[in-house]
């Protein structure tokens, strides 16, 4: 027997019988909080009561969240480059993150709400929390649940004095103090070296607007493509001087609505630089805030470039900073790569591009050997990113 058919069995029962009636609570309690979200969609239509529950009930989506196993899926984003309207492409996949070789194999599925327009290199996918995918499209943030399917298009920043181009760098999450998700976004207007930062708080009608960035890291303080990573209720970005070396992580508390710097750990001091070119970026993996140093060649036929994977082991703490480990070039495969997950025993998920291919990938470390899938083509393929994201009732409106 399915699941459908043992659920809508058990709720016959108790509608026939009343002394075998079980009270919704018990049903809610014993079978609802633990069902996947596709099964609980398909529920609605059994009674009101359980209509109204699964489809508008707060509470009952926070407890789904919180004690039904995590279902994960992997969405990934691609655009195109060279374009005036570039076309993003959103496709999301089951994850296993047992069997990383299986997702290789999934079949992907576009979402709803996409294609999504949009005419800048660096806008794309930003966060997932709790479900909520979080987007940035010309510079308005756009949250879906593509479970539920349900969106919201934040308004747009009002800005009086916004003239000339403005860059932002939006950070999504989830604030304990009041129990509800925040979008951040710092914007910097280059002609004028105008910078501010604003936060929006799901439920309400407007953005308003909190303390700045800290001013010694104004100006181009991050990189203008590179979002917020969420962690332990504040949002993270990797900050730079003047020539573009990163040198620290600024963190914002969502409750606080306070900064803090964080530092980065002592990386190594590489002979013969000029040769390589260092980029870094922030991420979470195992739950913790990762760094990947990366070292490319500056010359195509130099392979003998690496990543670096550090760990924080304890937020906030330098001395927990740990080395992962260190995964060679894969300029062979790719001219882009993207760590996705990294399992316990370290086998690594990524993302390729390489000749206009999007490509999967499984990394064994202990064996270093790698399974590479390709898994479709795009003319000009540009941006691509990849998230993992948890199923769940919670709505972005």
């Amino acid at each position: 027997m399915d699941e459908t058919t043992a659920v809508k069995r058990l709720v016959d029962n108790s509608l026939r019988s009343t002394s075998s009636h079980i009270p919704l609570d018990t049903i809610q309690e014993t079978i609802l909080c633990r069902l996947p979200v596709k099964s609980l969609l398909r529920f609605r239509c059994i009674c009101k009561p359980w209509d109204s529950l699964i489809s508008k009930d707060l509470k009952f989506a926070k407890k789904h969240l919180r004690v039904s196993p995590k279902r994960q899926h992997l969405v990934t984003t691609t655009t195109p480059s060279g374009a005036e309207d570039l076309t993003m492409s959103v496709m999301s996949c089951p994850f296993d993150s047992l069997n990383l070789h299986s997702n290789l194999h999934s079949k992907s599925t576009q979402l709803d709400y996409s294609p999504i327009l949009s005419s800048k290199y660096h806008d794309g996918l930003v966060a997932s929390s709790d479900g909520i995918l979080c987007f940035t499209v010309n510079g308005r943030a756009v949250l879906y649940n593509p479970c539920i399917r349900k969106l919201q298009e934040l308004p747009y920043i009002d800005l009086p004095h916004k003239k000339g181009s403005t860059y932002y760098a939006f950070g999504f999450g989830y604030d304990p103090f009041i129990d509800n998700y925040k979008v951040v976004a710092d914007m910097y207007i280059y002609e004028t070296q105008v910078r501010e930062t604003h936060s929006y708080t799901l439920g309400t009608a407007s953005w308003k607007r909190i303390k700045d960035f800290p001013s010694k890291f104004s100006m181009n303080g991050f990189s203008k493509s590179e979002h917020g990573i969420f962690i332990r209720g504040a949002v993270n970005w990797l900050t730079s001087n003047s020539y573009g070396y990163s040198r620290n992580i600024v963190s914002l508390d969502l409750g606080k609505e306070s900064y803090q710097e964080i530092s980065l750990p002592d990386l190594p001091d590489l002979p013969f630089r000029d040769e390589y070119k260092q980029t870094l970026t922030l991420d979470v993996m195992r739950d913790c805030l990762c760094l990947f140093d990366i070292y490319q060649g500056k010359r195509p036929d130099r392979l003998d470039a690496f990543t670096d994977v550090w760990l924080m082991k304890e937020y906030g703490d330098k001395e927990s900073w740990i080395k992962l480990i260190r995964l060679p070039s894969f300029a062979s495969y790719a001219d882009f790569m993207n760590i996705v997950y990294i399992s316990e025993d370290n086998h690594m998920l990524l993302v390729f591009r390489n000749n206009s291919k999007f490509k999967g990938g499984v990394y064994d470390s202990k064996n270093d050997t790698i399974t590479i899938k390709s898994s479709r083509t795009q003319d000009k393929l540009g941006m691509v990113k990849s998230k993992v994201y948890l199923e769940s009732l919670i709505s972005p409106s």
